[in-house]
């Protein structure tokens, strides 16, 4: 199992998400949340075929459908981690760690 870990930031949400291959072109996926939207797309990422997940355009992208209908802010990090977790767990890609910093001045 494949797991990548998400403070998602002002909101105050950290989530847990959960990769299980379950067939070799398919993996289960799970988040743990305080927040009801991630949690709430359980039962809609049981089965995900990385095929129609990872490679490809983010409009045809199946993972990236399911949290356009439960996550109604755009900027949510966390439909990309729940990509990367399907990348390392289906052997797509290595686990190494993703860094998003905010820099800036807000009296410029």
């Amino acid at each position: 199992m494949s797991k990548v870990v998400v403070d998602a930031g002002v909101c105050g949400f950290k989530a847990a998400v959960h990769a299980q291959k379950t067939g070799p072109m398919s993996v289960a996926v799970s988040i743990s949340s305080g927040c009801d939207m991630l949690t709430a797309m359980n039962p809609a990422l049981s089965e995900i075929d990385w095929r129609k997940g990872v490679f490809g355009r983010i409009q045809d992208c199946a993972v990236y459908e399911v949290c356009s209908r439960y996550i109604r802010h755009t900027a949510c990090p966390v439909p990309s981690a729940i990509l990367k977790a399907i990348e390392v767990e289906a052997g797509l890609a290595l686990p190494a760690d993703v860094t998003m910093r905010i820099v800036g001045d807000h009296n410029d």
